[in-house]
């Protein structure tokens, strides 16, 4: 936001699904696609992203808030390695300075050796000069990458850490979100920086060393009066004092040198040797851990897939208990005791009659009363009850709601004197047609409606009807057998 004159800009944050999509500028970005790693907005998912599937987040409707456990552990990590960036800092700056005193002394001890032996030496202390003053610039080079790496990790480490505050300060939990998903990655490339850094830039110590028994043939061999030697601080297993041993003084004769130099010799190849050795099995050790670590990703594949499959199940089982929770409110309200249904065609009861008529009856018989009747454990005594329906369209219909009605035991009930009895459900027994007008009887139409409103109270429609059902047929139905016919269906 800026000010009439321009000069003042206010920074305004928005969390993430706030910002345009960078494809659509006119959409808002509110989705995660994980398998890009990038925000997308509805066109994109709809362009680019449906084969994604499920790697595709609603960070609208997700569930994401601020984890403060995690952005402690963050902010802990960042001033664990802002500790170990300042710590080598100070090392390099310590060993700067000792180093200088170092070539310094040695420079000294040069220029006098130089004054001993005045010309003739020149050239040898001059050699030797360059040799340090090369070191030392090597180590001011050293040190130059050193505090370059500091500095440039402890800034970001400063700007993750005020960014991880501002986000927390204005509640930006999907920008934490996606923050941290990339924390652990970033942090050891930071560290293995700092690791690197460490090992590979390391200061090269020098010492002059004089010996007495050469100085007697210098002019015979005047390289051998003196030598440079280099003491390193900085080893690749990470200690940060790491000297070179340094020789003590020789006092012997060219022959007793020779000697020496063979046994050096014979102690350098055996050296040479274990080197190859230890040079093998470092290599057999790192192509152990390369196993080991494809081993670790594999096994890490396998816990995702499980992890995957088990979120999968858990779903699976949330939607079948909600699929299925109707049916135990129907086994819950079950009384009706266990009944056979049977329909078949015949003939009207009217005087002369040759139409034909569906006839349906439910049959009892006597039991002992279950836990849903009124008196567990007692008998009770059973009964037949007879129908009629007409054989035209609303007859066929009413059959197939009364046998409905009947599997989900609401058409009977047993009574408090224990025998079956309808449960405000009529049947109509007398002539469905009359013959003296030679039309459906007046006593059936008003029993056809009657029944509609009966079996609709008791939530039994048409549309809850199967139209493609058997009409004649025989069966069975207890609370059981309706709650497998259910399940079954459903499956």
């Amino acid at each position: 936001m800026h000010d009439n004159d321009g000069e003042n800009h206010d920074v305004i944050m928005r969390d993430i699904t706030e910002e345009r999509c960078r494809q659509h500028p006119t959409e808002r970005a509110i989705f995660l696609c994980k398998s890009h790693d990038s925000m997308i907005c509805g066109r994109c998912l709809h362009s680019k992203h449906l084969p994604c599937g499920q790697e595709v987040v609603d960070l609208l409707h997700e569930r994401v808030t601020i984890d403060f456990e995690k952005v402690s552990t963050m902010k802990s990590v960042l001033t664990e390695v802002r500790n170990e960036i300042l710590t080598l800092k100070d090392e390099a700056e310590n060993s700067k300075e000792n180093y200088k005193k170092n070539a310094d002394k040695c420079m000294q001890e040069c220029m006098e050796l130089g004054t001993k032996i005045k010309q003739r030496v020149d050239e040898l202390t001059s050699f030797i000069s360059d040799k340090i003053t090369k070191k030392q610039d090597e180590n001011q080079s050293t040190y130059s990458r050193i505090t370059k790496t500091c500095n440039e990790n402890l800034t970001w480490c400063v700007n993750e850490e005020r960014k991880i505050e501002d986000f927390v300060d204005k509640n930006f939990a999907r920008y934490l979100f996606l923050m941290s998903r990339r924390f652990e990655n970033v942090i050891s490339e930071v560290r293995s920086c700092i690791r690197e850094t460490k090992h590979k830039n390391t200061f090269k110590w020098s010492s002059f060393k004089e010996n007495k028994v050469i100085l007697k043939c210098m002019f015979e061999d005047f390289e051998e009066v003196c030598e440079h030697q280099e003491e390193v601080t900085g080893s690749d297993d990470g200690n940060d004092y790491d000297f070179v041993a340094s020789t003590n003084k020789i006092n012997k004769t060219r022959l007793e040198l020779t000697a020496l130099l063979n046994q050096v010799k014979q102690d350098l190849d055996r050296s040479e040797k274990a080197r190859k050795w230890l040079y093998g099995e470092h290599k057999r050790m790192k192509e152990d851990l390369d196993d080991s670590e494809k081993a670790r990703k594999r096994l890490h594949g396998e816990l995702e897939r499980m992890e995957t499959d088990l979120e999968d199940s858990e779903n699976e089982q949330a939607i079948g208990q909600a699929r299925f929770s109707h049916f135990k409110e129907y086994l819950y309200k079950w009384t009706q005791p266990t009944g056979t249904v049977h329909v078949w065609r015949g003939k009207d009861t009217g005087f002369l009659s040759n139409t034909y008529i569906f006839n349906i009856s439910f049959t009892f018989t006597d039991g002992i009363q279950r836990r849903q009747h009124p008196f567990p454990g007692k008998p009770y005594k059973g009964g037949t009850f007879f129908g009629n329906l007409s054989c035209g369209a609303k007859g066929q219909l009413l059959c197939k709601m009364l046998k409905l009605a009947f599997r989900r035991g609401v058409m009977f009930i047993l009574g408090e004197e224990g025998k079956v009895e309808l449960n405000s459900v009529s049947l109509y027994q007398g002539p469905v047609y009359d013959y003296l007008w030679r039309n459906i009887s007046a006593d059936y139409v008003r029993y056809e409606q009657t029944l509609k409103v009966e079996l609709a109270a008791k939530g039994i429609t048409e549309t809850s009807i199967d139209q493609t059902g058997d009409l004649s047929e025989t069966f069975a139905v207890d609370g059981l057998s309706f709650l497998e016919d259910a399940l079954s269906s459903e499956i």
